[in-house]
C-alpha cells in the first residue's frame, strides 16, 4: 500500500489545498483537502442508516475508535477474517483508526510506559491508516516534567509502532506537548524525523477560545513538513474549522455534528461567498426545542440541499423532538448537520 499527499495550491500564509491519495490492492482512493473524517461510534455514523448515509457527500474517509470495541474480549472485529472495511461495510471509504474517541472530553491522563487509559462503553484491524498511541495530557496545569515525559513516551510508542507496522497500513504520528511551546516544538520536530504518513494534532482542552487553541497548535504546525497531511481533533465549530484551514490544517473530525444532534440543535450558518461577514457572525445554531419554531414552516436552513431541508420544516422537527419521536435525532437533524459540516 502507498499513501501520498500533494499540495495543489498554497498561499503566502498557511492556507493550502491538497490531495491525499491512497493506493491499496491496485485500487486508488482520493481525498481532497481541507476535508473531514466522518465520526463513527461502534463503527457506525451515529443515528444514520446506510441508505441515509449514502445521501451525504462524505468524500471518502471515516474515523473508527478502538475505545468503542476493546471492552469485548476478544473484540468481534478480530474474529472476522476479511478486514475492517468489510466488517463495517465501509469498503468504499478510507478507514482511519485511533485509540481515543475524538468526541470524548473525559480526562485520560492515567498513562504509563506500558499502558494507555481508554474509556469504553462496554468493553480492528487492517485499517488504511492508524494513529500511533499517545500520552495525551488533559490536566489543566501539568508540571514541565510531566509534559516532557508525555512527549518522550509518545515518541517511544511511535517508534514501536513503526517497527511493527505492516506494509498494508500507514501510521500518523500524534503530536503532544500540552501548552508548553518548547515541548510542542520538540514533539513536532522529532515526529517529523520518523517515517510517518501524516500528523495528528489534538486541540481539545488546550485553550478557552478557538483562537487560543489554534495559537497553541501553531507552535507544532510551524515545524511540520508541508508535504504530509495534518489531522486535528477538537476543532468542530464553523469558526474552528475556518481558523484551522487558515493555519494549514487539512483534515477534521465531525464529532461536533453529533454533539449538536444530541442537543436538538441545527446548523444555520451560511458560507456563501456573497454573504457579508456579519451574516456569518449573527447566528450559527438554533435549538429546535425552542417553542418559537412550533409554527415555523421554513426548512432548517434556506437553500440547503440535504434531505431534511428539502422535505421537512423546522416546525415538524420541533414537533418530533417534543413528542420524543426518534426520527428527529436519528435522521433529520444528523443528516443536516453532517451535510453542513462537509
Amino acid at each position: 500500500m502507498s499513501l501520498s499527499f500533494n499540495l495543489i495550491k498554497t498561499s503566502e500564509k498557511s492556507l493550502r489545498l491538497g490531495r491525499l491519495t491512497l493506493i491499496k490492492n491496485h485500487e486508488q482512493k482520493v481525498l481532497d483537502t481541507p476535508n473531514c473524517l466522518a465520526y463513527t461510534s461502534r463503527g457506525c455514523v451515529p443515528h444514520l442508516t446506510p441508505d441515509n448515509l449514502s445521501s451525504i457527500p462524505l468524500n471518502g474517509a471515516i474515523i473508527v475508535t478502538l475505545e468503542h470495541f476493546i471492552d469485548v474480549q476478544p473484540p468481534p472485529s478480530t474474529q472476522f477474517p476479511y478486514g475492517i472495511h468489510k466488517f463495517l461495510n465501509f469498503e468504499e471509504y478510507i478507514v482511519f483508526i485511533d485509540v481515543h474517541d475524538p468526541g470524548n472530553l473525559k480526562p485520560k491522563s492515567n498513562n504509563t510506559d506500558k499502558h494507555v487509559s481508554v474509556y469504553t462503553v462496554h468493553g480492528v484491524r487492517q485499517p488504511d491508516i492508524f494513529a500511533s498511541l499517545a500520552d495525551n495530557i488533559t490536566d489543566e496545569a501539568p508540571s514541565v516534567k510531566r509534559v516532557k515525559r508525555s512527549v518522550d513516551r509518545t515518541l517511544r510508542w511511535l517508534d514501536d509502532a513503526i517497527n511493527h507496522i505492516k506494509e498494508s497500513t500507514q501510521v500518523f504520528g500524534v503530536l503532544t506537548g500540552h501548552k508548553n511551546q518548547e515541548e510542542r516544538i520538540r514533539s513536532a520536530q522529532e515526529t517529523a524525523k520518523r517515517n510517518v504518513a501524516g500528523f495528528v494534532l489534538n486541540g481539545k482542552c488546550l485553550g478557552s477560545t478557538s483562537r487560543e487553541c489554534i495559537d497553541i497548535l501553531k507552535s507544532s504546525i510551524n515545524h511540520l513538513p508541508s508535504n504530509k497531511p495534518r489531522l486535528a481533533y477538537g476543532l468542530g465549530t464553523p469558526e474552528d474549522i475556518l481558523l484551522g484551514v487558515s493555519e494549514g490544517i487539512d483534515l477534521f473530525d465531525t464529532s461536533y455534528a453529533l454533539e449538536m444532534t444530541n442537543a436538538g440543535n441545527a446548523f444555520v450558518f451560511s458560507l456563501d461567498i456573497k454573504d457579508d461577514i456579519d451574516s456569518f457572525n449573527r447566528q450559527q445554531i438554533i435549538s429546535l426545542w425552542d417553542v418559537n419554531y412550533r409554527n415555523d414552516v421554513r426548512p432548517l436552513l434556506a437553500g440547503c440541499q440535504c434531505y431534511s431541508c428539502k422535505n421537512h420544516t423546522r416546525a415538524y422537527v420541533h414537533h418530533l423532538l417534543n413528542t420524543h419521536e426518534m426520527l428527529a435525532t436519528s435522521q433529520f437533524i444528523p443528516l443536516h448537520g453532517i451535510f453542513q459540516e462537509y
